[in-house]
């Protein structure tokens, strides 16, 4: 385990074991809305992709995700949410104060979605993002 501070927020994170989760896990399903997040996060940028690299998460891999179009379906409100082992030491939680590219990040308590088999001490970062539709569909199928 080792002490992760960004921010405010002070975690005591095992990378090592929540990259272990995260590459058997898979969450992905064929809803459109789903699809679009994962190939816009998959051009996520480096403070994005830093910001889970530095906690051992796979950002294509969300435990929980929903979502609504906005702006007349050309961008898409994705909120949902990740886990890890790890504690949290400091930091306010349910705060909305980390702010990465286009995510805003919380410490949340909910613990929904925390994935199966997934015990011990854990710790759940949500966000919300609004992000561009890419997907190349007539807006009636949105």
């Amino acid at each position: 385990m080792e002490h992760v501070q960004i921010g405010e927020w002070k975690l005591f994170v095992d990378v090592p074991k929540t990259k272990a989760l995260y590459a058997q896990v898979n969450y992905r399903n064929e809803a459109m809305p789903w699809l679009n997040y994962i190939q816009v996060s998959s051009f996520a940028d480096i403070e994005v992709q830093a910001f889970f690299d530095l906690l051992g998460i796979d950002m294509l891999k969300p435990s929980d995700l929903s979502y609504h179009a906005v702006e007349d379906g050309t961008m898409m409100m994705y909120t949902g949410s990740y886990h890890l082992y790890g504690k949290h030491l400091e930091g306010e939680l349910d705060g909305w104060d980390i702010v990465a590219g286009d995510y805003c990040f919380s410490m949340t308590q909910e613990m929904e979605a925390v994935p199966d088999g997934m015990t011990g001490e854990i710790v759940e970062i949500s966000f919300e993002a609004v992000l561009p539709w890419i997907l190349e569909l007539p807006i009636s199928s949105r």
